[in-house]
């Protein structure tokens, strides 16, 4: 299980912002591998004698000789041919990756009664950056997408009694929801930020890891959010964060904003079920409830407040029936990609009666917020 941890009051900071990438996992390397003691090796190379008669020995060194100079002018030929092919090959793709960019738009579609529409077909949308129309270049459902899931668990003293309950909702949620190509990571959160599972498939890892948290410390919640969306941002496809906190937050390097921004750039859906250990609201930090609203709410995802086991374990069911039935779209915008700044997403359906719900935006820039 690889473990990758950083303490939040010695969290490397770029200009106003947290560490970019998640801290490398140094493996002791091997050494060489000691060379069997064989008669004829030495120093790792194999001497083998032959009694051949001085004649032969010359035609052997003339034979060496020829193969030796052919090999050299074929290296010299081929070598810079195969060489040039793959620095043009590595250009090709690296301009396929910056001068053409596919935003990518995770889409849920209900009734006002809050029913999920999971049958809609790709005429049946319209995408919208800024005010213009965008062409809809690519179009799938939820089946057709693989997963990429990060969980994130609030393990800190404020809601250790409720811990346990969130990690066994947590599993039967993953339970039926993954399949062989989804992948999960499961982060803990307390005044550090652990990754205790990176994009894995294996559910008896994954669960162990999830039993085996347990609670301690603070809470470093917008650290674990920007990291856990940073880790998303390459990836294609369909992307979420599931955040299981009271929404209290006490000793993050990160902020709000910068944990937002990091969450629209990567294009996760952020679901928030926050926990209320207090049910009376003049004893709960009633600021980072809304602070978790907000993320969920502008990434296109959703919240819920989670007073007991049953409340837990409905609302897992809630996202796992949202995650089988979602859209993907995909767009190059029309715009031009040398004006930054947030550019405005809409979605519409040809039912002007069903509810959508997508991330409002994305910044063209990609630029971190100071």
């Amino acid at each position: 299980m690889e473990r990758f941890g950083w303490k939040a009051n010695s969290l490397p900071i770029r200009p106003g912002l947290p560490q970019s990438s998640f801290s490398s996992h140094r493996r002791q390397q091997a050494g060489p591998y000691p060379h069997p003691t064989l008669p004829g090796v030495t120093n790792g190379r194999l001497l083998v004698e032959f009694d051949l008669n001085r004649q032969t020995c010359r035609k052997v060194q003339r034979w060496i000789e020829v193969a030796t100079r052919l090999s050299i002018w074929v290296l010299a030929v081929v070598l810079p041919i195969q060489l040039l092919s793959g620095q043009s090959e590595k250009n090709q793709e690296f301009k396929l990756v910056v001068d053409v960019e596919l935003v990518g738009i995770l889409v849920t579609v209900t009734t006002p009664e809050g029913a999920l529409i999971s049958d809609l077909k790709e005429n049946a949308f319209e995408v919208y950056e800024d005010g213009m129309r965008q062409e809809i270049a690519y179009f799938g459902k939820e089946s057709d997408q693989p997963l990429r899931l990060s969980l994130l668990f609030d393990s800190s003293i404020s809601i250790a009694r409720e811990l346990r309950t969130q990690q066994e909702a947590a599993i039967s949620f993953l339970q039926k929801v993954i399949r062989p190509r989804d992948r999960v990571s499961v982060f803990q959160v307390n005044d550090e930020v652990e990754q205790l599972v990176r994009f894995s498939s294996r559910l008896d890892g994954i669960i162990q890891a999830i039993r085996s948290i347990k609670p301690r410390g603070g809470t470093s919640l917008y650290d674990a959010i920007f990291l856990s969306a940073e880790e998303l941002a390459p990836v294609r496809g369909r992307k979420v964060i599931v955040v299981i906190s009271d929404g209290t937050d006490t000793t993050s390097e990160t902020r709000l904003n910068q944990a937002l921004r990091m969450a629209v750039d990567s294009e996760a859906v952020v679901y928030a079920l926050i926990v209320q250990p207090i049910k009376s609201e003049p004893g709960r930090n009633l600021g980072g409830e809304h602070a978790m609203v907000f993320i969920a709410e502008k990434t296109g995802g959703r919240f819920f407040k989670i007073d007991s086991e049953a409340e837990a374990r409905r609302s897992f069911e809630r996202i796992s029936d949202e995650l089988r039935t979602q859209y993907y779209l995909g767009y190059y915008p029309k715009s031009s990609p040398l004006s930054p700044g947030l550019r405005r997403i809409q979605v519409k359906v040809n039912n002007p009666s069903y509810l959508v719900r997508a991330r409002e935006g994305y910044y063209s820039d990609r630029k971190k917020v100071p």
